[in-house]
């Protein structure tokens, strides 16, 4: 009988979820009358609302090229309160270490918080000059929902009290994750329902503009993911839509962090997006040209299989081009932030590659995934587990993403494998190319093992590795 461990009835249930001190803390509470006290709420309304932490499962990145993507939330968060106060004025409070830290405070005129869009780097340039940075993503969603007349523009100011049990190195989405919970909280408060996705698309847009990066599906999963554990499985296309896909029973997902000796850059995150921008330009304006002049019109690299790659496009993609060259090849590229540097080389083809190959990707891990929940197969989970570890090699060598130090957790990982429970693992894309989510067995021995694969890759890095476990609601389903 293929099961997931040795257990008479297959796969190993949850364990007993351990308690959520930082949510039952009576800090929180002491912290919010303390800010209350000093401006209170003109209506006496005041709302809390909790946003997760978010992984990219599979996918990531290739949300670009349209593919669908599968997102976890985790168990660290930033809980929003927030109320109308008097005065013209947009006052921030961020209380750190889980509410137990010193507190941070940055004011904002309403005039430039109702600003423009336009203006946006005006308020980011704002809160740096006041030491501040911190606060960007805040000031910067109240902005967005203003000018996308999400909610009226008030008559008044707002308090927003930011308390977090995010390390101060973490990043698992930190800037869309703020951006999440404050427009959550501000939309319960001014009494103004909104449909999910227009949610999640003004705080990519809030959080693209420090990150230079929009990320719907974090965005997504931290307003709207679930609380059990399961994944929220991503579609871009015709529509943007979430729906859960859970785990087998007594399967779970556990982040890992650690720093990199050559951390990857924002921009690379960036090339990378343009190069996928620019692999679909190039499909874009491609028909007929390969012998087979009734093929139906490609427009994202998520619509090639990877047979009509190696067979019709592959030779098409550049391998390397200047901005220069493509600019003059096949014009300027649209819809974006960012922008072709002249002189800069960009890698194209291996950029294409990878969204190409991640779509895929994508949809046999769901199909492991639902597999292994069905019919309690071994197999399918440890196919699941090769899946993560040929996206990872495909963020790390055709994208870029990734180091020397996470390639030895992955292998370190790999090594104890299925048998003790460990099944895959890969970079999720952030914290400068040092965070990792792990796919393994939801009981102690499992635990343990990832433990010890842990200690080998810090004994041989010599850098420390954290890891972070459990998963919470997101904010719309909140109750704190």
């Amino acid at each position: 009988m293929n099961v997931l461990n040795d257990e008479p009835n297959g796969l190993r249930r949850d364990m007993t979820p351990q308690a959520d001190s930082f949510a039952t803390s009576p800090r929180l509470t002491e912290n919010q009358q303390t800010f209350q006290t000093a401006h209170p709420a003109v209506d006496g309304v005041v709302v809390r609302v909790r946003a997760p932490a978010v992984a990219d499962v599979m996918g990531g990145i290739a949300e670009e090229s349209g593919s669908p993507v599968l997102t976890a939330t985790l168990g660290m968060s930033f809980i929003v309160s927030m109320w109308r106060i008097a005065g013209d004025s947009l006052r921030v409070r961020l209380v750190p270490e889980a509410g137990q830290g010193s507190a941070h405070d940055v004011v904002m005129p309403m005039s430039a918080i109702a600003s423009p869009v336009e203006q946006a780097a005006a308020i980011v340039a704002a809160c740096k000059t006041s030491g501040a940075e911190w606060a960007a993503a805040a000031c910067l969603a109240v902005q967005r929902a203003i000018a996308q007349t999400v909610i009226d523009k008030p008559a008044g100011g707002f308090a927003v009290l930011l308390q977090t049990d995010f390390p101060a190195d973490v990043d698992l989405g930190r800037h869309t994750v703020m951006a999440a919970g404050v427009i959550e909280a501000l939309t319960r408060l001014e009494n103004k329902p909104t449909d999910r996705a227009i949610k999640a698309r003004l705080c990519s847009d809030a959080a693209a503009v420090i990150t230079g990066v929009r990320s719907v599906r974090t965005a997504l999963t931290s307003i709207g993911g679930a609380a059990d554990g399961s994944l929220l499985q991503i579609k871009f296309h015709p529509q943007l839509s979430g729906e859960p896909l859970a785990l087998p029973p007594g399967v779970t997902l556990t982040a890992l962090r650690t720093s990199l000796a050559r951390p990857v850059t924002q921009e690379r995150l960036i090339d990378t997006r343009l190069c996928a921008e620019m692999g679909q330009t190039i499909i874009l304006g491609y028909h007929g040209g390969d012998g087979h002049p009734g093929a139906p019109r490609i427009e994202r690299l998520s619509s090639i299989t990877p047979n009509e790659y190696v067979e019709r496009f592959k030779d098409i993609f550049p391998q390397k081009i200047t901005g220069k060259q493509y600019t003059a090849k096949f014009g300027e590229l649209r819809g974006l932030n960012g922008h072709l540097a002249p002189d800069d080389t960009y890698k194209v083809r291996s950029r294409a590659e990878h969204h190409i190959y991640e779509n895929r990707r994508v949809h046999e891990f769901s199909t492991c995934i639902s597999r292994a929940r069905r019919s309690n197969s071994l197999e399918a989970m440890i196919e699941a587990g090769e899946l993560m570890y040929a996206s990872h090699w495909s963020h790390s060598q055709r994208c870029g993403i990734g180091g020397v130090e996470p390639d030895r957790l992955v292998a370190c990982i790999r090594k104890f494998g299925p048998a003790a429970g460990l099944f895959g693992a890969k970079v999720t894309g952030g914290g400068h190319g040092g965070e990792m989510v792990v796919l393994l067995r939801d009981d102690p021995a499992a635990h343990a093992a990832l433990a010890r694969a842990v200690q080998e890759a810090q004994t041989m890095s010599s850098r420390p590795v954290q890891t972070y476990r459990g998963s919470l609601a997101g904010a719309e389903l909140s109750a704190v």
